[in-house]
């Protein structure tokens, strides 16, 4: 509930204007659109400084979903969006906790972990990555091969522990047999 601090003729206290604050920003978290952060632990600390002003963030996963659904009820009765992480499941029992959402975003490319049907049925948008990152795991999925064939990690780790094999790994005869 938000309380001003009682006038006196005195000046608000450090605390009486810390308490002021911290009212004004649960006043405007309430006017904020809602959005439901579905993800491992952490998924939240990289969008909290930037999206916070805009968005009321709301991160469960301290509590399984439907736990935190029954002891913050009068949120998750107003929850706009879900940003969910792959890994993490929306089932349409799970989309029933949330009777006024209208988008799920994905931060992967598939949506196999979202009940497409029930969005569908419900009139829920569902947006993902797509080949956003595509480029970027194709290189990877490169420069992982060209570490293994030749044997770049290997090579490091035994120059670390100072084991030096009899057979000496030399990069130049190795990028000549690649290309």
């Amino acid at each position: 509930m938000y309380s001003l601090p009682h006038h006196t003729s005195q000046p608000p206290s450090m605390e009486d204007q810390n308490q002021c604050t911290a009212n004004d920003q649960q006043m405007q978290n309430l006017n904020l659109p809602k959005v439901l952060l579905h993800g491992p632990p952490g998924f939240s600390s990289v969008l909290q400084p930037p999206y916070s002003q805009n968005f009321h963030l709301l991160n469960h996963s301290s509590l399984p979903l439907h736990q935190f659904a029954a002891t913050h009820s009068q949120h998750c009765a107003t929850v706009a969006a879900v940003l969910c992480d792959g890994g993490y499941p929306l089932t349409a029992d799970m989309l029933s906790l949330f009777p006024s959402l209208r988008l799920v975003i994905t931060t992967s490319a598939g949506t196999d972990h979202v009940d497409l049907d029930e969005c569908r049925r419900r009139g829920i948008q569902v947006a993902g990555a797509g080949n956003l990152f595509s480029e970027d795991v194709a290189d990877l999925a490169v420069a992982l091969l060209i570490d293994v064939v030749m044997k770049i990690s290997a090579a490091d780790r035994s120059l670390r522990k100072r084991q030096v094999y009899s057979r000496a790994i030399t990069l130049a005869s190795k990028v000549r047999d690649f290309v």
